[in-house]
């Protein structure tokens, strides 16, 4: 019986004394961050400058993103008949457009008569000249097609351009492949992001390192003493990886809101762009529903590039 109490007791104290040792060794590292405020300003700059370039080129590509998928769903199939269509070949195109609407591939259409093609194209010009001679009866009927998803846009043109009605010379305009052309680009640019932002993380390891390379090196002599007295190398270590964690932690605080408060202000300067130049479909997103995923990326990225600067230069400049 006494022997086991014994045996709970000891895993109590060892508990406890690990417990003790965690906060020791927590503790060091945060006085170290506000002992060396030098060094500690220059590493958390290094990292508040790389998360603020990685959250522009972050937001960046989301606001390329999300305006790609709001002009797939506005893009539009504009499908012209032949002057001389019948009542037949009409009505033909109509039901062929109603039953894909049935379907849910197409979500909406407008039909666009003669009269109201001649209308337009008489604001169009803007010249009487330029519309002398012309009337409704050269008009050519028309309809403005939206589809529900893009994707069915190859086989819903080729089965459209099968029917007799449609004008067979370019009577069917579809936007796709510009935009298949911007995806292509944002492919691109994900690419060019993960290389600057590897270049970026790595010169943020390097300069931490070079940082805690000096604190290590400034408190040799403590160090050599810990070492007499018998200290872990892992005991030695923990201080100056726990001060790495913390400056890229800090360093991702403080450039997040640096990023809120310039990303606010570049949003509402790009939206008046934006209406001033007719592109009110187009917007820049807001930062609040994204708010959280940027500052997670923020963190999780400050804490590896703290935590692998200060290890790396614990590992290759501590004489343990």
């Amino acid at each position: 019986m006494n022997t086991e109490r014994s045996r709970v007791m000891s895993r109590k104290d060892h508990t406890s004394m690990k417990i003790r040792t965690v906060k020791l060794l927590v503790k060091e590292g945060a006085s170290n961050v506000v002992k060396n405020k030098l060094m500690t300003f220059a590493s958390i700059t290094t990292i508040v400058i790389t998360l603020f370039f990685l959250g522009i080129i972050l937001l960046l590509a989301v606001n390329i993103t999300s305006n790609i998928e709001v002009m797939k769903r506005d893009l539009k199939i504009t499908v012209f008949l032949n002057i001389d269509v019948s009542p037949f070949q009409r009505e033909e195109v109509i039901t062929f457009i109603d039953g894909r609407k049935e379907a849910g591939i197409v979500s909406e259409y407008v039909y666009i008569s003669k009269e109201q093609m001649f209308e337009d194209m008489k604001q169009i010009l803007s010249n009487d000249a330029l519309m002398k001679g012309l009337t409704p009866e050269n008009m050519a009927e028309s309809f403005e097609i939206k589809l529900t998803d893009p994707v069915y846009s190859e086989e819903f043109i080729q089965q459209l351009s099968a029917l007799s009605g449609i004008n067979k010379d370019n009577g069917i305009g579809y936007g796709k492949e510009e935009l298949d052309k911007l995806e292509a680009i944002l492919k691109v640019f994900n690419y060019i992001v993960m290389a600057v932002l590897a270049v970026l993380m790595v010169v943020s390891v390097f300069l931490i390192s070079n940082t805690i390379r000096l604190t290590v090196f400034a408190r040799r002599r403590q160090i050599e003493i810990m070492k007499y007295v018998g200290a872990l190398d892992s005991f030695i270590r923990w201080p100056f990886i726990v001060e790495g964690l913390l400056i890229g932690f800090i360093g991702a605080v403080l450039s997040f809101l640096i990023t809120s408060q310039a990303y606010s202000w570049l949003q509402h300067v790009l939206n008046i762009v934006l209406t001033n130049f007719s592109l009110a479909p187009l917007n820049v997103l807001e930062f609040g529903p994204v708010a959280l995923r940027i500052f997670v990326i923020y963190a999780i990225f400050g804490v590896i590039i703290g935590g692998i600067g200060s290890f790396l230069s614990v590992r290759k400049h501590l004489n343990v």
